[in-house]
């Protein structure tokens, strides 16, 4: 059977699931959806045949992030735990509504429900921060199939081939756009939820989100609006203004979450830990097959064993650690005030790194009952405000820190930096 993924305690099942073995359940916040799968399902045939998945229940899906909030430095983060595992379940179950919504075969579904649960399946420990070291042989969507044992690859071939399942991995044809649509939805859903819980005080940008939550309680439920014309392979949704409200929140989060800078800078930092430990050959401690084998928590120990770290206490001083950071509109400035600063005795520069923004998604198609029309073109003005957002992420950054204080996380910057 699946692990439940520890972050919380399932619902009880109604009588109707309870009369039937059950293997694992997920939902979806902000929505109806609200799944037990029951034994003998493709899912727990899955979960028999291909035993990497359960690694993913160790890769925390936000790694290093932390909500930043009006003053970092008065607050205390606690982390996100939630897993890839569980997103990936959840981003299977979601494809699969939306496919079966749409009318498709059996074995249709299958591919696609297949290729969900392995599209995160090669993400290296702490994820995007590992990958900035070596983003060619740690990218998850390009070596899959290199964590996969026999027993895996034989399951698999049941429902495709490996170049059909790479296809929609890499979010081509209709069931690789589906595949990226409940990606999306899930990620979405799920990390608003994450910053919600655990909220910061008097926080006016959390609040105004927060606004838009109470107003559209169920906005969750965008996958049912996704509607698929197989004969002109086109996918889109029959609600615009819900796909605004989705795309609204997923461009705040980029804005503040994924893309702000001192979850850039710490993920810089981190990258640049692994990298002294690192070669793609595999004669360092570190090589791209080793670190799709590694929980978080075993990539943690060995930077902890290697700059003399106590493990217990060098994760929660990095995702509380707030650098400094100065946005530049060349990098020839960045380099400029970069070198000004190594003058400095008690500074570290972490280093210069551009922001190349996010897809705001305004290229989706909505139905107007006759045509498919991308979302930008159907409402410029709302879709304008979402692709503001995006590009005042973009930009060239300049990372840096005081270490003049004795503090432990001060001693690993000089050992790293």
């Amino acid at each position: 059977m699946f692990e439940r993924p520890n972050i919380r305690q399932p619902e009880l099942p109604g009588l109707e699931a309870a009369e039937q073995d059950i293997t694992f359940f997920e939902s979806l916040p902000y929505s109806d959806f609200k799944r037990w799968v029951p034994e003998d399902s493709i899912y727990e045939k899955a979960q028999n045949k291909i035993s990497a998945l359960f690694r993913l229940n160790d890769i925390k899906c936000l790694s290093l992030l932390s909500y930043v909030g009006p003053r970092p430095r008065d607050m205390y983060f606690t982390e996100f735990t939630h897993s890839r595992l569980d997103h990936s379940l959840t981003v299977a179950l979601i494809t699969e509504e939306i496919l079966r919504q749409n009318g498709f075969s059996q074995d249709q579904i299958n591919r696609g429900i297949v290729a969900s649960l392995l599209h995160d399946i090669a993400t290296p420990a702490y994820g995007d921060a590992t990958k900035q070291v070596d983003i060619k042989n740690l990218h998850e969507e390009d070596h899959w199939w290199n964590v996969l044992d026999n027993n895996a690859k034989n399951f698999i071939k049941q429902f495709g081939t490996k170049e059909e399942i790479h296809e929609i991995i890499k979010n081509r044809g209709i069931l690789g756009k589906v595949l990226d649509i409940s990606d999306r939805i899930t990620y979405t859903m799920k990390d608003m939820s994450a910053v919600q819980i655990a909220p910061v005080p008097d926080d006016p940008y959390l609040a105004d989100l927060n606004k838009i939550i109470v107003n559209n309680r169920k906005i969750g439920n965008i996958y049912k609006d996704v509607g698929i014309d197989q004969k002109k392979k086109e996918v889109f949704f029959n609600d615009s203004n819900n796909l605004n409200v989705f795309l609204t929140l997923r461009a705040h989060l980029h804005q503040n979450l994924y893309l702000y800078p001192t979850n850039q800078a710490r993920d810089l930092f981190v990258a640049k830990a692994i990298e002294k430990i690192y070669s793609n050959d595999g004669s360092a401690i570190l090589f791209p097959d080793k670190l799709r084998e590694m929980t978080d928590n075993g990539l943690m120990k060995v930077l902890a064993s290697y700059y003399g770290e106590n493990i217990f206490t060098m994760y929660p001083q990095l995702v509380n650690w707030y650098p400094e950071f100065e946005k530049f509109d060349s990098i020839d400035k960045a380099r400029m005030k970069k070198n000004e600063l190594k003058q400095k005795k008690n500074i570290a520069v972490i280093g210069i790194r551009e922001c190349k923004g996010f897809d705001p998604g305004t290229d989706y198609k909505v139905t107007n009952g006759y045509n498919y029309i991308k979302y930008k073109n159907y409402d410029p003005s709302k879709a304008n405000k979402i692709e503001e957002i995006a590009k005042s992420t973009k930009g060239i950054f300049l990372y840096w820190t005081d270490i003049s204080e004795n503090y432990p996380i001060n001693r690993l910057f000089r050992r790293v930096l």
